[in-house]
């Protein structure tokens, strides 16, 4: 039997994305085959269409976000059953396939959706979501510790924000660089203008100082690197003595110009530690039991949701799923300019 998908034909642009029928996988016995109504689009699908795995074999199905309706589970899966609304986060770059009618997924990728969320909204939390959460339970967040999150306004950034508020946190700070984010952070997440910084125009000394004056003058107990660049010495400027930087992006030596002044210098000058949020790492080790970690998170997620602790980021409706719009989906991506999530539907 085959689906429909778009299939990636060749590494590069995006004219390499094509409508195709392809064939409908079976679930293996810790599987379950998901019947897709959104999926949802990351910078790492134009990453890997680009070459930036080249590991991938093609034709490929891209797309690690989605959200339907369990279509068939394997004879070992017993936390699902036929007809649950679920979502579910699709691993790493080899396990991709959210492009699609339907998608075979290990039952440990997979939980049942929030229940105050639309399909196409459940879509938009898995990647961005758990990348967040785990960043944040990495480190030591809590009532008093405050918290910069260097990029508020993207997918990661703006649950960062959320996430790291619903842990207890009660000083969040976050940079923006235009005036649509900076009217995002407030109006959407709820941060106040006074702990959003501006960064343009300011030099790394400059920058260091507008955050911890937003942060009421003091250093920040835990610095979340969601750009990389800039916003890395930022969060390495502004970490508190024993605080704790994490980056899902790049590392402290990647931006050094001179390799005596650099940011692990300064970094082991404070005591402070640094650590990489990669979400897929576990999902590529080859011991299975330690991919349960993600549909417990996303179901620690989806009652955050469902409680109301945390708001859903912006999210764009690009319309019907099709080589079209995932094409468009990419070069939005690809602009940097994204506020929130993209997601489309898998139409009826």
């Amino acid at each position: 039997m085959t689906m429909r998908a778009v299939s990636l034909t060749k590494l590069g642009d995006a004219s390499h994305l094509i409508d195709a029928d392809v064939p409908k996988p079976v679930p293996a016995a810790g599987a379950v085959l998901i019947r897709v109504k959104a999926a949802a689009f990351n910078p790492i699908d134009f990453q890997l269409r680009q070459g930036g795995f080249p590991t991938m074999t093609l034709p490929a199905t891209l797309g690690f976000d989605v959200a339907g309706t369990v279509e068939s589970v394997g004879a070992a899966v017993r936390s699902l059953a036929v007809g649950d609304e679920v979502y579910a986060y699709l691993g790493g770059p080899g396990m991709a396939g959210g492009y699609a009618e339907y998608v075979a997924a290990p039952a440990a990728f997979v939980a049942k959706k929030p229940k105050s969320l639309s399909f196409l909204e459940a879509a938009s939390v898995p990647l961005t979501a758990l990348t967040a959460f785990q960043s944040l339970r990495r480190t030591r967040v809590g009532q008093d510790t405050s918290v910069l999150v260097a990029g508020g306004s993207g997918g990661v950034g703006s649950w960062a924000i959320q996430i790291a508020r619903a842990l207890g946190v009660t000083r969040v700070v976050t940079t923006a660089g235009s005036v649509a984010s900076r009217s995002y952070i407030a109006e959407t997440l709820g941060v106040p203008a006074s702990r959003i910084v501006d960064y343009h125009g300011l030099d790394r000394a400059a920058l260091a100082a507008a955050v911890r004056r937003a942060n009421d003058g003091a250093l920040f107990g835990v610095a979340l690197d969601c750009v990389g660049g800039a916003m890395t010495n930022l969060c390495v400027d502004a970490v508190d003595y024993e605080g704790q930087v994490a980056s899902i992006v790049n590392g402290p030596r990647d931006n050094a110009q001179d390799l005596s002044v650099t940011d692990e210098n300064t970094l082991f000058d404070k005591s402070a530690t640094f650590h990489f949020e990669l979400v897929f790492a576990l999902a590529e080790q080859p011991d299975a039991s330690r991919h349960a970690v993600y549909a417990a998170q996303l179901s620690e997620l989806a009652a955050l949701i469902d409680a109301g602790a945390v708001k859903l980021p912006k999210i764009t409706d690009i319309g019907t799923l099709s080589a079209d719009t995932v094409r468009k989906a990419h070069a939005q991506l690809e602009s940097g300019h994204t506020t929130g999530k993209l997601v489309a539907r898998f139409g009826e």
